[in-house]
């Protein structure tokens, strides 16, 4: 048998397979019209109903209202596993989208709960048993990690975003997780993402001059949040002024003579 291995420089390692997430208010939704700007047309499996912040963009979309119940595009539903399975076809593959998000994982992990108790509640009338709550929550967390892994399998970028709930671990810390039902699976979800940025804000200013709101993102394990990165070069901080991640995208991409443009362009502003 003969094989011909791939390579780390090809097509296989160049797509940036992120999660976001973060407060409410940051601009999770709005990194949609960034990537558009810079990769291209995209598409969103979109379940918050929240999309005036990409409305002049003209993105594509199509909105979940369950995890695999009715579909009647006529009545505007859609279940997310329909989606799914048109993403699989050739009619998507030729509409060239360069990008794929699902906005939010908060929404959708609601929905996979929802299903995974409706099974349970079934098997539990057809069996004259009690309802497995072990079960459910183990269907639940198997199917929401498989549709991640399944979306970040896909032969382009893949932004996931969610929003970010406030805990505490056993010894009182503070941390933040991303907001998704079920304790083993939010902490399993970072795992299976290149990138996951946190946004966090911060307001200056009082109110005897104008307020301003600054937006950053955390890239690492730091201050409580589960962030990470896969950065070759190392060149992002722990903690970035910004509120577009493709800011930071364009900074792992870039060349080496990129790079030192960007770095002097830098000390230059701090000068």
């Amino acid at each position: 048998m003969s094989f011909s291995p791939l390579n780390t420089q090809d097509h296989t390692t160049s797509y940036r397979k992120c999660l976001l997430y973060g407060i409410h208010g940051w601009g999770k939704t709005t990194q949609c019209k960034h990537y558009q700007e810079h990769y291209g047309p995209g598409f969103i499996i979109s379940g918050e109903s929240g999309l005036s912040s990409v409305r002049n963009a003209g993105i594509d979309y199509l909105p979940f209202t369950s995890w695999d119940g009715e579909t009647d595009p006529d009545k505007g539903k859609y279940s997310f596993r329909s989606i799914f399975e048109w993403i699989r076809t050739e009619d998507f593959q030729n509409r060239g989208y360069k990008w794929i998000c699902i906005d939010s994982l908060t929404e959708l992990s609601d929905h996979s709960v929802r299903h995974a108790e409706n099974m349970a509640k079934a098997q539990a009338e057809k069996t004259k048993k009690a309802v497995n709550g072990f079960e459910v929550w183990q269907t639940h967390g198997a199917q929401l990690i498989g549709a991640c892994k399944a979306i970040r399998d896909l032969p382009m970028h893949v932004l996931v975003t969610a929003l970010a709930k406030k805990s505490q671990d056993s010894n009182g810390n503070t941390e933040y997780w991303p907001m998704i039902a079920g304790n083993s699976t939010k902490e399993q979800l970072p795992g299976i993402f290149d990138c996951v940025f946190c946004g966090v804000m911060d307001t200056s200013g009082d109110r005897s001059s104008s307020l301003k709101t600054v937006r950053y993102v955390i890239t690492s394990d730091a201050q409580g949040w589960k962030g990470k990165v896969r950065d070759e070069e190392r060149r992002l901080d722990a903690v970035e002024r910004t509120g577009n991640i493709v800011d930071l995208m364009r900074r792992m991409d870039a060349t080496p003579e990129q790079y030192a443009k960007w770095l002097e362009k830098k000390e230059s502003a701090s000068e």
